[in-house]
């Protein structure tokens, strides 16, 4: 099971994920210098396509005297416009990788392969099985794992409903997830990290 640390969290995706961390990826760091934004982790899974960003604002050192979070909070609406930002971001980045790669005439040849393969070790494999789950239309799933010290139930209700209506074109579900919660998408694993 490939474990991945992200903001003092760690994830876990057992072998139905097929995942990248994206703004560790070479892809994005090209993207993020044309001024695009992206998400923490790409991860497919039969005819799943989640974007996953991480936010956790629980007090992570001694030294912090102030809840991260209480910024958040006056401006709620500011906070899910930068979210929805990201996940645009990404799949405005994504169907570029998708074009740059169609144009590659090794890659179509190789295409059909590359859709039957495990993506878990090609990047091609990878990239084509995204294009192809973006090209057919199927769900795209944006989520939202945010961490605070205290009980956001409201917010993070308020928040998924603001990012459903600000990605309604862009994606089929939109979920906010955090540790105390009973779910978590199926395969995925979630824990605090080890200090």
């Amino acid at each position: 099971m490939p474990v991945f640390e992200e903001s003092g969290l760690q994830f876990g995706f057992d072998n139905r994920w097929t995942v990248r961390k994206y703004d560790a990826h070479r892809f994005f760091q090209g993207f993020s210098g044309a001024g695009l934004k992206g998400v923490d982790f790409i991860a497919l899974s039969g005819s799943a396509l989640l974007l996953l960003e991480v936010k956790n604002y629980r007090r992570r050192r001694a030294w912090q005297t102030e809840n991260p979070f209480d910024r958040i909070l006056e401006t709620p609406e500011i906070f899910a416009g930068h979210m929805a930002g990201k996940f645009t971001d990404t799949l405005r980045a994504l169907r570029a990788i998708g074009t740059y790669y169609r144009r590659k005439w090794l890659f179509r040849l190789c295409r059909p392969i590359l859709l039957r393969r495990s993506g878990g070790h090609s990047d091609w494999a990878f990239w084509a099985q995204v294009d192809a789950h973006l090209q057919g239309g199927q769900p795209v799933i944006a989520a939202l794992w945010l961490e605070t010290e205290r009980d956001q139930a409201v917010f993070r209700e308020q928040l998924r409903q603001s990012l459903k209506n600000l990605l309604e074109d862009e994606v089929q579900e939109v979920q906010v997830y955090h540790l105390a919660m009973d779910k978590s998408p199926e395969g995925i694993q979630v824990y605090l990290a080890q200090k």
